[in-house]
């Protein structure tokens, strides 16, 4: 998975996965930058309109009841198949620090697994490189970790992942203080 081993990785399209342990987003557990499958990343946005209850009422007169929280879902192409770099080809996994087997774990790890101070998984701010997403003027999505699948196409014959593929669904979950400012501009 390395940019700096295989340049003809420095033309995927990239997500920064950076996690905290707290809602607020001060707490930096760690970070990731993880190729990604630009045509399987999907945002899904709903309006709750509810059908009035009352007997007589006519079609077409449903009423606002609010939104749902944002779901984010994205596929992360991770491969250590291919190298432009022959050196690089001949290391043994072991000495490159950002195999496809490491960066699973990592994944695990920041999304997955419960933080040792709240018991809760980590909060999560997913920022794709070139495409803002709607979700801040940053264009981040803010979130927990809903889904993961991991998918693995190729092991060694150590057991280490060689090449996988990890579909994720992510919740969208802010602070409080971030709501009352999302709620507060669309008032506006």
């Amino acid at each position: 998975m390395s940019f700096i081993n295989d340049p003809t990785r420095a033309f995927s399209p990239l997500l920064k996965l950076t996690a905290f342990s707290d809602a607020q987003m001060t707490k930096e557990v760690g970070s990731l930058l993880l190729p990604y499958d630009a045509t399987a990343m999907d945002s899904t946005y709903s309006n709750i309109i509810c059908d009035p209850k009352t007997i007589g009422a006519q079609s077409g007169t449903g009423t606002y009841k609010g939104t749902k929280s944002s779901d984010l879902r994205v596929s992360f192409l991770l491969d250590d198949t291919t190298y432009s770099n022959l050196v690089a080809y001949a290391l043994p996994a072991i000495l490159i620090t950002d195999s496809v087997d490491a960066i699973v774990k990592k994944l695990l790890s920041y999304c997955y697994s419960q933080n040792e101070t709240t018991g809760e998984p980590n909060y999560l701010l997913l920022k794709p490189y070139g495409m803002p997403l709607v979700d801040s003027p940053g264009g981040g999505f803010k979130g927990r970790l809903l889904t993961m699948n991991i998918k693995n196409e190729i092991v060694s014959l150590l057991g280490d992942r060689v090449k996988a593929k990890i579909d994720c669904t992510f919740k969208e979950s802010l602070s409080p203080e971030q709501l009352n400012k999302t709620m507060a501009a669309t008032v506006k």
